[in-house]
């Protein structure tokens, strides 16, 4: 939607947010694999919080790239079809790597998806199970943010926006007080707490240039603080056992308190981005849709070569596998999703007609 200057702050986030979740996934294949105490145990027990800030990061974005394109005449579909093409082929490119090897190796596959419906993963329609590509659960929900969205660029008047955003935030608040609703998936997406975090972005994509600039570091601060501080405090289950409000309170109002303290800090010139960050953040796509498989053939190699139990056998693994989810991502991004991107520029749509 128009040209954009690219922020490198959200660029890091996405990069570190897409590598939280690696170590997250890493945690439960480390346990599985590899005899002893796991090293990531606690350390990435709440790693998952990367999708928190992704969900964050989305919001702003959304209301950053619309902003002058509300109410004008073809921008909603732009902005639609854009955000399809970002989302979609890489998606549908794993998930079917995944039903081959449902097909073929199913020894290979977590025997829950026999269960999963195929279809309604590829289409990023709610469904009672996971999609067949696991991570393909944060895509519904983004899915669902763009629709709304979309809808929001075709009717809404611009000044009018922050209303729409607080009244959607109020439906979902006011929902579970309600006489319950039919327990389908798409009315548990419609009223997932989930949903406040991408509000919240979007609320922050609006008002984040009258952030005074002497609060930026201090919002960083608070907002790694905060993360911190859930982590240690939440129970040591895991998020298995949290109520998704709980993880809304610690690790979404965290993700708001970062992106608001990172991009007041690169506005006024006091933020350089690390060269390797900024990359990690422009493959974190790929990172995040690859990174399972990369970590599940390090979990099953690592197992057929026993390395000596022990903490240096663990944090060896857990860097070599890191590494390799990280250099995987780039590879893929620069051969596959960076040349898918520029595919509707070769066939003659030009940059303007398209969102950014």
């Amino acid at each position: 939607m128009g040209t954009q200057q690219r922020m490198d702050s959200l660029q890091c986030l996405r990069g570190l947010a897409a590598l939280a979740v690696v170590l997250f996934h890493l945690r439960g294949v480390e346990m599985k694999y590899l005899q002893g105490p796991a090293l990531l145990d606690a350390v990435a027990r709440y790693a998952d919080a990367g999708v928190d800030l992704f969900f964050v990061v989305s919001g702003f974005v959304m209301t950053t790239i619309a902003a002058g394109r509300y109410s004008k005449a073809g921008a909603s579909a732009q902005f639609l079809v854009k955000r399809a093409w970002r989302v979609l082929p890489m998606y549908w490119i794993f998930t079917t790597l995944v039903v081959v090897l449902m097909a073929v190796v199913p020894s290979m596959v977590n025997s829950s998806y026999a269960g999963q419906s195929v279809l309604a993963s590829y289409l990023l329609i709610p469904h009672a199970q996971l999609p067949v590509l696991t991570v393909g659960w944060t895509l519904v929900h983004e899915a669902y943010f763009y629709l709304v969205f979309a809808g929001v660029i075709a009717f809404v008047p611009e000044r009018f926006v922050p209303v729409f955003l607080l009244l959607w935030a109020t439906a979902i608040g006011v929902a579970p007080w309600l006489p319950p609703g039919p327990t389908t998936p798409a009315h548990v997406l419609v009223t997932n707490p989930l949903t406040y975090e991408f509000i919240a972005g979007a609320m922050l994509g609006i008002y984040w240039r009258h952030i005074p600039a002497k609060l930026a570091l201090p919002l960083i601060v608070a907002g790694t603080a905060v993360a911190v501080a859930a982590a240690v405090a939440l129970p040591e289950a895991g998020p298995a056992t949290m109520a998704v409000s709980t993880r809304v309170a610690c690790f979404g109002s965290a993700a708001v308190l970062l992106l608001a303290g990172a991009v007041v800090w690169e506005a006024n010139g006091r933020f350089r981005a690390p060269r390797w960050l900024t990359l990690l953040g422009d493959s974190s796509y790929s990172l995040y849709l690859t990174h399972i498989f990369v970590i599940s053939a390090m979990g099953r190699a690592w197992a057929m070569v026993s390395p000596a139990p022990g903490w240096a056998g663990h944090l060896a693994f857990v860097v070599v596998s890191t590494f390799a989810c990280c250099v995987a991502g780039y590879v893929v991004h620069a051969q596959l999703e960076r040349p898918l991107l520029v595919l509707p520029q070769r066939w003659g749509v030009g940059r303007k007609q398209l969102p950014g």
